[in-house]
């Protein structure tokens, strides 16, 4: 993947190279089993830019309302409170839950989501995924899956992201590759997309960050070329799962919200060593209730290793 030194100093757009395009859709071909046309993949510089070209899409299609499940980023709350679309919550309960209540409208509107359910690290359940496209189908609402912590499950028996199975006229799903990886020096996610969004985004997008270097496009192919391989990121998936046995085996962690299977976030109390002078996010910032006195913690903080 060697390049001409003077190349590297060039602008260019990552939607504009056809070679991380391409390397993108033979990635989902085999963890997905699904193939994408080459206008059905949107590239930018961080995920981001692409949240808030998904809402300005929704905005241009005269969407008058956006149902969630919380937690979603807080970006969402911003971008739709300054794009004027009132947000409304379906359900209290989290989705990782079979039973959990999901209150879906019987009328054409979108929906956003996290899968994982990050600050947990983990899936939204395979019943909530068929009840949403089902929904779908019945109603023609939009789903945008917010997926950036997606391709990094515990049980590496498979690799395929359940909402892959959402209708695909009618989803918009977001990867960030770098934090499947935790590579986090380099920009680089994509939109999987119904080919009729792509320009509404790509516009949308390529205004709000403007051309990125062009040594970014060689990045994005490398993290593609790691993260279709045979080993993928498994060496990172079992640091992550180590380190969380570390931190239990230690007292460090006491009690988690729920079982982690996924990303490298998990919810849970902390030992009062570890919580003395440290700065938290807690239920209030999700807008979770009946998790007291549990935090999001990063079980990749580098500082773990001095507890």
């Amino acid at each position: 993947m060697a390049q001409n030194p003077q190349e590297l100093q060039n602008y260019n757009f990552l939607s504009d190279s056809a070679a991380v395009t391409d390397a993108i859709t033979r990635f989902h071909t085999r963890a997905d089993g699904v193939t994408y046309e080459r206008d059905a993949v949107y590239v930018s510089s961080g995920s981001s830019p692409l949240l808030l070209g998904s809402f300005l899409a929704l905005k241009e299609m005269g969407v008058q309302e956006v149902c969630y499940v919380p937690p979603v980023y807080y970006a969402c709350y911003y971008f739709c409170e300054s794009l004027g679309i009132p947000m409304r919550q379906i359900s209290g309960d989290l989705l990782h839950s079979e039973t959990a209540d999901l209150d879906l409208p019987e009328r054409k509107t979108a929906l956003v989501l996290c899968d994982p359910i990050w600050v947990f690290g983990t899936t939204v359940h395979e019943r909530q995924i068929e009840r949403i496209a089902q929904w779908q189908r019945r109603t023609g609402s939009l789903v945008l899956v917010d997926g950036t912590f997606q391709y990094a499950r515990w049980d590496r028996s498979s690799r395929v992201e359940l909402t892959s199975r959402l209708e695909r006229e009618l989803t918009l799903r977001l990867v960030c590759p770098t934090k499947s990886l935790a590579v986090h020096g380099t920009r680089f996610a994509y939109l999987l997309l119904p080919p009729e969004l792509r320009e509404t985004v790509r516009y949308a997008c390529a205004n709000i960050t403007g051309a990125t270097g062009a040594a970014n496009e060689h990045f994005a192919r490398r993290v593609m070329e790691v993260l279709d391989s045979d080993d993928s990121n498994d060496a990172l998936v079992q640091h992550i799962q180590a380190e969380r046995a570390r931190l239990l085996d230690r007292g460090v962690i006491r009690e988690e919200a729920a079982l982690p299977e996924a990303g490298y976030y998990a919810f849970a109390v902390l030992n009062d060593a570890s919580m003395k002078d440290a700065i938290v996010m807690d239920q209030r910032f999700f807008e979770l209730d009946g998790f007291d006195n549990h935090v999001r913690v990063n079980l990749l903080y580098p500082g773990w290793s001095h507890d």
